[in-house]
């Protein structure tokens, strides 16, 4: 038993290091363009405590807590590792990829001790009851599935949600220029820009994990009614500096970096600068329009929960909140981001005409009914429930393009 213990301790120390270096790789080495060494140095510390003091543990606990550790620490491994395995596979391997390999590597080596260990350890002599051996696997299986769902999962989604690859650009459509500008903090951002015509212009803000191709519908929307667009890649995002925060909570720093870029231009008159985002980028929209005063239209399509905040008043006091706390508390701490204001007070500040879209029925329609109830200023709520999220202006163009540019045209033209 001894020698299995001693083997078994050995394969999860080596194992666990190798996730370890790509965690450090990933939180100092390549953190991303443009930040500092501080930015992630609390998800660092972490992952080095985790991990010291799971090995240390390893050997001084029973079958089932070694089984546990391996699956935890195996499954956030092999979901970490896989992100930079799929980049690997779509594109050239660059950043923190080799190390995430080697994460991934180990993350399956985890998993597999997980599986042995139990097999390792079963009881052969039957000194155990039958009944109570079946009471202790049914009990780690419910153990296990309620871990997965409150602890493991959200934590696998929270390292997902500041970890997606970034995807190639390519070249500028017509009649756009690439451009580039500084956020707030200093951060380097990239994009397209398309002069305006008619004196105004929209800034239109990606969602999460997207980038400049994912808006570009939306801005040749605007700039076929005239409007100059700015639409650009948000930090951690294409071809600009920082690291990935799908909930964006460092883009309004982005914003206030474009919203200078525009008020800039010979070619549009800064009290006619409106803005749209989605998905994430309308998140960020409303808080960028609840603190400031020069956006004078704004179209969000696809807001919902920036923060658990936003979560827990969404949803209320529910076995949902678990999850979703676990979730956003793993975003901050990876991210080194905090998260914003909820957007319930947010809106209770904009003074610009608002244009609210959601898809759906789900939560995404009941997010915006709050929204559009706690406003004072002139907001309007349009709901699809036959749109899927962001995609209304291809599953219903005609309306679509109606809404939305009646808006910018009451308010900027």
């Amino acid at each position: 038993m001894r020698r299995h213990r001693d083997g078994e301790a050995l394969v999860f120390a080596a194992a666990t290091a190798l996730a370890l270096v790509h965690a450090l790789d990933d939180a100092f080495v390549h953190r991303g363009s443009g930040l500092g060494l501080g930015q992630h140095a609390l998800a660092g510390a972490i992952a080095i405590a985790a991990a010291v003091g799971a090995m240390r543990a390893f050997p001084r606990v029973r079958p089932g807590l070694r089984a546990a550790l391996a699956f935890s620490f195996g499954g956030l491994a092999l979901v970490n590792g896989a992100t930079h395995a799929i980049h690997v596979s779509r594109y050239d391997a660059g950043g923190a990829d080799v190390t995430g390999l080697v994460a991934a590597a180990a993350g399956a080596v985890l998993l597999a001790l997980a599986a042995a260990i139990p097999r390792r350890h079963r009881d052969r002599r039957g000194v155990v009851p039958r009944g109570r051996r079946w009471g202790r696997r049914a009990g780690a299986a419910v153990g296990g599935v309620l871990g997965l769902i409150l602890v493991l999962g959200p934590i696998g989604m929270g390292v997902v949600a500041t970890h997606k690859w970034r995807t190639p650009i390519g070249a500028a459509p017509s009649a756009y220029a690439d451009v580039r500008f500084r956020a707030s903090d200093g951060l380097e951002l990239a994009g397209w820009y398309r002069p305006s015509r008619n004196g105004a212009a929209v800034l239109v803000v990606h969602g999460g994990s997207s980038d400049r191709n994912g808006a570009i519908e939306h801005a040749q929307m605007l700039a076929r009614h005239g409007y100059g667009v700015l639409v650009y890649d948000s930090r951690g995002r294409g071809q600009s500096d920082g690291r990935e925060n799908n909930y964006g909570w460092d883009w309004p720093k982005d914003v206030a970096g474009a919203l200078g870029f525009l008020r800039g231009r010979d070619d549009v008159d800064r009290r006619r600068i409106g803005a749209l985002g989605l998905s994430t980028g309308a998140d960020v929209l409303i808080e960028v329009a609840g603190k400031r005063r020069d956006v004078a239209a704004l179209v969000t399509d696809g807001a919902a929960a920036a923060s658990f905040e936003d979560w827990h008043r969404l949803r209320g006091t529910e076995i949902g909140a678990v999850p979703g706390w676990v979730m956003f508390t793993t975003i901050r701490v990876l991210s080194g981001d905090p998260p914003g204001p909820p957007l319930e007070d947010l809106v209770r500040r904009v003074e610009a005409p608002t244009l609210l879209i959601s898809a759906g029925t789900a939560e995404e329609r009941y997010a915006n009914d709050l929204y559009a109830r706690a406003a004072t200023g002139r907001v309007e709520h349009w709901n699809l429930p036959d749109a899927d999220h962001t995609r209304a202006i291809r599953q219903f163009p005609a309306a679509y393009e109606r809404r939305v540019v009646g808006l910018f045209d009451e308010a900027l033209r």
